[in-house]
């Protein structure tokens, strides 16, 4: 429904644009039969550019044009509005009590269209007709004739037809009928019945209806008679009723008509108006037709990649047999679903260098350690199960909706493959419906086919929605759209392979990984992996450095850089090169970036509390009375897994309360009153919520939860300074918050001994992210 919506609202703007030009440009300009073609047009125009999609395929790593960057106003905003259609869910909302309006009242004007048609045939059978120069010629004395539609005049008895008057009354309305005046106003009748909120619509009507008018006044009259013609129109009898279909001599508007007439008689030709039509209409296709699509890896997007060496992958249909998995209404089974799309994963494969082998054609039943077996003796380089979900239907929310990708959640030597393949098959799948935006894996019981200590290859398990949501179960089931998927998933394959090949894949240490080397342990969600893991061929630059378009940068030991961004593109580069970018910063002390223990990441606490390295330089060192540093397991025991790189205890002379930085100014750590935000606890809360709601889709769609603790000085006078978070640093909530405070307004200073004093306050804000419930495999 938001699809449609947006459809119609992509009409109303181009219509605006074509009626607004005529406005400017063609109104009340003499060439009456060009207006017509033009108003014609322009409705067809509105109805269809929107619906045409010619797609410009451009590097998303280079740097883009201005053309490009203004296709991409349209073309994201179909993205956007397509995948919420997509993905969305069934329920009774006022989006759809909406459309019953809209429908309502569309039925109620193809209703009075009905009406008038059977007005008019009634009309033609109960009077008396005759054949006039083929047309035919309809008796009455109904008021509103004389009027014309399609062959049929309807003439009035009281009129004469011999008369002069009469003769220019019946040639003008001949005009009508052999100019087909007639299909016009049916055409444009039909389409407001559709469109009937589009008020140009509504005007182009009216408008066409003029010209006609116009069109038929030139030809019913000569080059000496105007004026006679002119007085004739304001002398004849006003009508009283119209059957709005029909082109009647009497109902339009007798001062426009008056005016043209007048034109006529001192005609200019301009052409610029005309020609300018054809820049626009230019305008108007770009913008509602041309969309913008980025190149992945793997090049070419219109045609299967060339590759030079074969690519094994193992398709998995997941359950099978006895073991018929998620179930649904109707006796539809997940493992039914899962045969059917990788059955088609393999019919539709057209790539030569693709060797697609499925772990079942047919309803057998397999354990999941038979999977894993069988995969393994096949040597592939690739290996995906496909599965349906479902939530618990009594717990669960059936409102839950979309494609999902799940990661092994060991840390092997095939992780970075697997991550880059599962975001290569998210975007190809995103362009036929929903996908969750970040990849996952099992914490729990995990899932046996991606973490058995057998398994060394890249692998990811891919929920093809959900069967206890309607829309994901109808989408699913339907086998032009299981070929879509199928097709997604072998182009996903295609630039996968193209990439390897290409060098823009790590290839990691190729080492067996064993249930001997990873000991994961979990901690708040999130596994973590000891030193046991057998160690990387490159090292990962931290996230937290990185800039925003950038998903992860590794650097080889032969000083390569590999950046992935977050459109999934892959470049390989130099390290001097990173370096020069900004990406990659310039080793210290002679340490290289591939030793993951960086002086950038030890952590620095005096007397207990947590400093910035640059923090430091503002202590004086007569202050200091010792230095101590941890290492390994004891700095992790003792301030967790943030210390793993070390740190560095400093401890002040104890005379002092806290550090003394240089010029005497005194920061106080401990004080009997702390330093407040101004109204105290509750208008701090106040003040962070309306903060933080401001960006809270931004939040969620990050997905990180936590406390952020944020760090300031306060001085005497309630200013704050050195403001850093202590806590999840890095993330969308600690920029917030750490914003919050720096713009914020100014705190009520410390107290110590009755008097103001400069201190340092932490100010803790928790982000929570209900978990959501979700069915396993």
């Amino acid at each position: 429904m938001l699809a449609i919506a947006y459809y119609i609202l992509k009409v109303i703007i181009c219509s605006g644009i074509l009626y607004g030009y005529y406005r400017l440009t063609l109104h009340n300009k003499i060439f009456h039969r060009w207006n017509r073609f033009y108003l014609l047009s322009a409705v067809m125009i509105s109805l269809s550019f929107p619906l045409i999609k010619v797609n410009i395929w451009h590097n998303p790593a280079g740097d883009d044009g201005q053309i490009i960057k203004l296709l991409n106003v349209v073309s994201t905003g179909d993205e956007y509005i397509y995948e919420v259609s997509s993905s969305g869910s069934f329920h009774l909302s006022g989006e759809q009590v909406a459309m019953v309006a809209y429908m309502a009242v569309s039925v109620v004007l193809m209703v009075v269209l009905l009406h008038a048609l059977v007005r008019l045939n009634r009309l033609a059978q109960r009077n008396p007709l005759q054949k006039i120069q083929q047309i035919n010629v309809v008796q009455t004395e109904a008021k509103g004739t004389p009027f014309s539609f399609f062959r049929y005049i309807f003439w009035n008895k009281n009129i004469d037809m011999h008369t002069d008057a009469g003769k220019k009354i019946f040639t003008h309305e001949m005009v009508h009928v052999k100019e087909r005046h007639s299909a016009d106003r049916l055409f444009m009748n039909i389409v407001l019945i559709f469109f009937w909120c589009n008020p140009f619509f509504w005007l182009i009507r009216r408008e066409m209806n003029m010209i006609h008018e116009f069109i038929a006044d030139s030809k019913a009259i000569d080059d000496s008679d105007t004026a006679a013609f002119a007085a004739m129109i304001l002398h004849a009898a006003y009508p009283q009723q119209s059957f709005g279909l029909t082109s009647s001599f009497f109902s339009s508007s007798i001062k426009r008509r008056l005016r043209m007439l007048a034109q006529m008689q001192n005609a200019r030709i301009s052409y610029i108006g005309r020609i300018l039509a054809l820049p626009l209409l230019a305008f108007i296709f770009a913008a509602f037709s041309i969309k913008t699509k980025q190149l992945l890896p793997g090049g070419n997007e219109t045609a299967s990649a060339v590759l030079e060496k074969t690519i094994t992958v193992v398709i998995d249909a997941g359950h099978g047999g006895d073991d018929a998995g998620a179930t649904a209404k109707k006796g539809i089974l997940e493992k039914d679903i899962t045969l059917s799309l990788s059955g088609k994963i393999h019919a539709l494969n057209n790539n030569n260098n693709i060797k697609i082998i499925l772990t079942r054609d047919k309803d057998i039943t397999q354990s999941v350690r038979d999977k894993v077996d069988f995969a393994v003796r096949k040597k592939p380089d690739l290996f995906i199960s496909l599965h349906v979900a479902q939530v618990d239907p009594d717990k669960g929310d059936k409102t839950i909706s979309g494609f999902e990708i799940y990661l092994s959640k060991n840390q092997t030597a095939y992780t970075k493959q697997a991550q880059l393949f599962g975001s290569i098959v998210a975007a190809e799948i995103e362009k036929n419906y929903g996908v969750a935006p970040q990849m996952k894996h099992r914490t729990g019981k995990g899932i046996w086919v991606l973490d058995a200590p057998a398994v060394n290859y890249p692998s990811l398990l891919i929920e093809c929605g959900y069967m206890s949501n309607r829309n994901d179960l109808a989408f699913i089931t339907n086998e032009k759209n299981q070929e879509k998927i199928a097709g997604d998933i072998l182009k996903a394959i295609e630039k996968f392979a193209k990439s390897k090949e290409d060098g823009l894949i790590v290839l990691e240490q190729e080492a067996q990984p064993s249930s001997r080397n990873y000991q994961p342990k979990q901690e708040n969600n999130t596994v973590v992996f000891n030193d046991n893991a057998p160690a990387k061929q490159y090292s990962e630059i931290p996230t937290d450095t990185l800039p925003a378009n950038i998903k992860s940068v590794d650097v080889t030991k032969d000083n390569q850089v590999i950046i992935i961004y977050k459109n999934n593109m892959a470049e390989k580069i130099t390290k001097a090169e990173a370096i020069k970018r900004g990406i990659v910063p310039i080793a210290k002390t002679g340490m290289e970036l591939f030793s993951n223990r960086t002086t950038d990441s030890v952590l620095y606490f005096i007397d207990g509390t947590e400093f910035s390295k640059s923090g430091l330089e503002k202590i004086d060192p007569n202050e200091i009375e010792s230095i101590s540093v941890l290492r390994d397991k004891h700095a992790i025991d003792k301030y967790g897994e943030k210390a793993r790189y070390g740190v560095i205890e400093i401890r002040l002379k104890k005379e002092n309360t806290a550090p003394k930085v240089r010029g005497g100014d005194k920061i106080f750590q401990k004080v009997e009153q702390e330093a407040k935000f101004p109204g105290g606890n509750a208008a701090w809360q106040k003040y962070i919520s309306a903060v933080i709601f401001k960006v809270i889709d931004s939040l969620q769609d990050e997905q990180k939860s936590g406390t952020c603790v944020v760090q300031f000085i306060v001085d005497t006078e309630g200013n704050v300074s050195e403001v850093k978070p202590l806590t999840m640093q890095g993330t969308l909530l600690a920029r917030t918050v750490t914003d919050a405070i720096k713009n914020g307004p100014k705190w009520i200073p410390a107290v110590q001994n009755g008097h103001n004093v400069k201190a340092y306050r932490r100010q803790p804000v928790t982000f929570q992210i209900a978990e959501e419930q979700r069915s396993g495999q």
